[in-house]
């Protein structure tokens, strides 16, 4: 069984007590007593927050990325499993410095307060489970393992360009592996959100807002300002087309070179920013007639499922089917806009349920 979970990659501190404002679990999520204090986190943070944020790229030790983490692995339970076997990733330009912090982060026991009263439970509930195999990999190479391994399938040669909102990042893979000299990562979709608040700012005041609120205002396409409401979607396809032209295509030009499109005639767009038709277009207008262009099947869950298959390749079944039963194994991008959840459970839990 495979399932994903989307939560939006944003908390605050807050204490109040909620009474059924969400239907589950995930749309429900408030951390109590983490370091002394209680989170709500991800869409409770967006509907009851008054400032829900994170920073983009933050390191192991910042509050933003652990309080991300633990809401991914405790949704990865799913109230059932004790034990899991994560994979999770960074791009490359923080793979390095983060890897091994991440690990130790993760690779723990853990006893974790949550609030089930936000989703009509009656107390502060518990959830324990232990984290029994951890590997940390770059968003590209789980992207890749995602491609490769996953439905596509694909056997020949491609290019990759993950759009993320913190981070861009293309590389080429072969067969063999990812080709390092065409490896690159840079600004990812703040940088046109950031054009777009920009311009906002010339008529609007937006010092009450955070940079989370902007970025889902810009991915509506739609912002409430002084009680009207505004269109962005010009302003948005203008600011995509100035962040593909400033930052896209010069990076693609610096690392890809002629001899490189004679070994692949396929680039895969992964990531949010695939979602985007107006960035698609700019990527088969730029490529027409060097390169088949393929978004990959919802991209913003590529990442985390490439992950998750790197964890099912650690399931080693033994005859200990009550370890089985209680055993997930999960693929978990703590992005910059969502951190999503990949969870895939092993087939002998429906042979043994049956």
């Amino acid at each position: 069984m495979e399932r994903s979970f989307v939560i939006p990659s944003v908390f605050e501190e807050n204490s109040t007590e909620f009474h059924k404002v969400a239907e589950n679990f995930v749309d429900g999520i408030k951390i109590m007593d983490f370091n002394g204090k209680d989170y709500i986190i991800g869409n409770l943070a967006l509907r009851e927050g008054s400032a829900p944020h994170k920073l983009i790229n933050t390191s192991v030790s910042a509050i933003d990325f652990q309080l991300m983490a633990i809401a991914g692995l405790v949704v990865s339970t799913m109230g059932r499993y004790s034990k899991l076997v994560v994979t999770a990733g960074f791009p490359f330009s923080t793979y390095q410095s983060y890897r091994k912090d991440a690990e130790k982060l993760m690779l723990s026991r853990f006893d974790i307060n949550f609030d089930s009263r936000t989703f009509g439970g009656q107390k502060v509930d518990r959830a324990a489970f232990e984290v029994e195999n951890v590997e940390i990999m770059t968003e590209v190479d789980g992207c890749v393992k995602a491609i490769r391994d996953g439905i596509q399938q694909e056997k020949n040669n491609f290019f990759i360009a993950s759009l993320g909102y913190g981070t861009f990042e293309i590389a080429q893979s072969m067969l063999k592996g990812i080709v390092q000299r065409t490896t690159y990562s840079t600004k990812g979709l703040h940088y046109a959100v950031n054009l777009v608040e920009n311009e906002l700012r010339k008529d609007y005041y937006l010092n009450l807002l955070t940079e989370q609120q902007i970025e889902r205002s810009f991915q509506r396409g739609l912002i409430i300002l002084d009680r009207k409401k505004i269109n962005l979607k010009e302003l948005r396809q203008e600011a995509l087309a100035s962040y593909y032209n400033e930052v896209i295509s010069p990076a693609i030009k610096r690392k890809f070179t002629d001899e490189d499109y004679l070994n692949a005639d396929i680039l895969y767009l992964v990531g949010g920013g695939a979602m985007y038709p107006e960035l698609v277009d700019l990527f088969k207008e730029e490529f027409k007639g060097i390169l088949d262009v393929e978004v990959y099947p919802e991209p913003y869950l590529c990442a985390a499922r490439g992950y998750c298959l790197q964890s099912m390749s650690k399931a080693k079944f033994s005859s200990d089917i009550e370890k089985e039963e209680n055993t997930a194994y999960v693929g978990l991008d703590i992005g910059n806009s969502n951190t999503v959840v990949y969870v895939s459970t092993p087939e002998i839990k429906s042979n043994s349920a049956e």
